[in-house]
This record gives structure tokens, C-alpha cells and sequence, in this order.
């Protein structure tokens, strides 16, 4: 069976701003912060505080517009760079896509990762992160838990135990599905599949 590599920028309408990672910087979505730089949540900047909240914790905090064009365009010449070193690539939104683990052609899932994140380093995406595992939900925690320029490789078959122990927050909340779970006792994803 095929194994999903998923490759995450995190903060992506920032490097899609064209904001450098050692500016305090955040880009607003209705007045709340939509992404900011590491710079800026060392002051205190955290993703979902409204604009003022935000500069009180942060006087020289430099305020971008969400431009949802500009993100979805800046991620395209990601997307290209990822699809010459293997094809296939599914863009899931901009900083976030899955492809196949191209680990026959670089002699493993972590030299794989590792050419990937080095191009896409060149291109300027600094934070990069890659989770490998046997499904795109588990790639996807995978590479949320992998450190900058850094894979996580869930062995074959892993999946479930690593899984296991992660917290329900870890599901999407679109539906509020999360608040339902905790309200019935649910803490983790083991507690859910039970």
C-alpha cells in the first residue's frame, strides 16, 4: 500500500505575504489574526486575537490584509517545485498538500522528505514540516508534530498507536463535533475510536 507524505507550511499567508520570519508580523481576517510570525508569538500574538489585543501584546507589530489570491498563488510555485521532484501532488489548501512518498527514487521516506524540504527551503519557505504515515489524516498529525525542516514518519501499520494518544482537539471543529466529545468524556482520538 501507497504511503501519504503531507507537506505543511505553517503560518502560510505570512511567507505568502512576503513578510520576513524575524518581523513581528501577523495577517488579519476580519480583524482577528489569521497567521503570525515566530517573531510575533514571542511577543505574545496568537492566532484568533482580535487586532488590539494583538498590538497591545505587540506595539511593533507590522499588519498584513488576508489576500486569499495571493495565498493560493504563492503556493503554486510550491506545488511546482514539490511536483518536478515527484509527481502527483494534491494541494489541500495553500500550505498544506499530500503526495505519495517518493522514497524509491531518494532511498528512503526521510532522505525523501528531506529533498523536499530543502527545495522548498530555497524557494524561501523556511518552516517547513512533513508527516509520513499510512493515510492522509495520521500524515497530516504527523507533520503537525514535526519540528522545522523535519520530518515524522509514522511506521508502516503505526498509525492507530500514534493516533491513540492525541488529544480530541486534534479533529477538525467545523461542526463543533469537538465541544460534543469533551462533553461526553472524550479526551483523546483513543477515547473516540473506542
Amino acid at each position: 500500500m501507497p504511503r501519504t507524505m503531507v507537506m505543511w507550511a505553517p503560518d502560510w499567508p505570512i511567507v505568502a505575504a512576503e513578510l520576513p520570519p524575524s518581523l513581528p508580523a501577523a495577517v488579519l481576517d476580519k480583524g482577528q489574526v489569521l497567521a503570525c510570525s515566530q517573531a510575533a508569538r514571542a511577543e505574545g500574538v496568537r492566532r484568533g486575537m482580535r487586532r488590539r489585543d494583538a498590538q497591545s501584546r505587540c506595539p511593533d507589530l507590522v499588519l498584513h490584509d488576508y489576500n486569499a489570491d495571493a495565498d493560493a498563488r504563492g503556493f503554486e510555485a510550491v506545488l511546482t517545485a514539490i511536483e518536478s521532484l515527484s509527481p502527483g501532488v494534491a494541494p489541500l489548501r495553500p500550505g498544506l498538500c499530500a503526495l505519495r512518498v517518493p522514497s524509491r527514487f531518494y532511498g528512503g521516506e526521510a532522505e525523501a522528505a528531506a529533498v523536499i524540504a530543502e527545495r522548498l527551503v530555497g524557494l524561501g519557505v523556511w518552516d517547513v514540516r512533513i508527516g509520513i504515515a499510512d493515510g492522509l489524516f495520521a500524515a497530516e498529525l504527523a507533520a503537525r508534530r514535526a519540528l522545522a525542516q523535519d520530518s515524522l514518519a509514522i511506521p508502516p501499520g503505526g498509525s492507530a498507536h500514534f493516533l491513540h494518544d492525541l488529544p480530541i482537539d486534534a479533529l477538525d471543529d467545523a461542526m463543533g463535533l469537538v465541544g460534543l466529545l469533551r462533553r461526553m468524556g472524550l479526551q483523546t482520538l483513543g477515547d473516540f475510536a473506542g
